[in-house]
């Protein structure tokens, strides 16, 4: 099992913006504006895995937030281990084992997972570093899949902000090309197999299944 490291620069800065006791609760009820937004990702994610087969092992859930996933990864009929920074986004959490700690330093073995799904954390990294560490982390503990959610560069939404059409404000969310995308994979031994647009080429919002080039124990 890997002991855990220093956090990069952007993971330290997120736990502190989540740090106080009523931040979960504020994420679960404001964060998205209706259900139909809520429900984004995890349809994204449902066409992503459709009916691939998953192996033996809990499904990691990381960073879990208020658990908007866990009715969707607990349908996978795997346990779901729930783990965020948070203690109080934990807090918020039914029906899910949870672990406190940080995507960037895993408490978990090596292969013991059989899936790991990263939601809404890539696009807050500034830096190739901390993408580089996060994704090698995901590959570390997956025996075979890792699904990612990101920002695509080829979006009306990520153009606009390189051309200086929106203003960005204290916007730092960060696109990613998909050339990016599979070399970071290809770096931390995996392959990008497949992608899911929430509209391709308008909204940045894109999920992203990858596979070990070396499956299995």
């Amino acid at each position: 099992m890997r002991q855990p490291t220093s956090a990069p620069t952007a993971a330290g800065a997120i736990a502190e913006r989540w740090a106080d006791e009523g931040a979960g609760a504020r994420y679960r009820v404001a964060r998205f504006r209706s259900q139909r937004a809520a429900g984004r990702d995890p349809a994204l994610l449902a066409r992503l895995l459709g009916d691939r087969p998953l192996g033996p092992g809990p499904i990691l859930d990381a960073p879990s937030g208020a658990g908007r996933l866990s009715p969707l990864l607990l349908r996978l009929q795997r346990p779901v281990l729930s783990l965020d920074i948070s203690a109080s986004m934990l807090a918020q959490l039914e029906g899910a084992s949870r672990v406190q700690g940080s995507a960037f330093a895993l408490p978990l073995a090596d292969r013991s997972c059989s899936l790991a799904v990263c939601c809404r954390l890539l696009h807050h990294l500034a830096s190739r570093e901390e993408r580089a560490c996060l994704l090698s982390e995901l590959a570390r503990v997956t025996s075979r899949w890792v699904a990612i959610s990101y920002w695509d560069a080829a979006s009306w939404h990520a153009l606009r902000r390189r051309k200086g059409w929106r203003r960005s404000g204290r916007d730092h969310r960060t696109p990613i090309r998909a050339a990016e995308l599979r070399e970071l994979a290809r770096e931390a031994g995996l392959t990008v197999v497949e992608r899911r647009f929430s509209m391709r080429f308008v909204s940045p919002q894109s999920w992203a299944l990858l596979e070990r080039r070396e499956a299995g124990p």
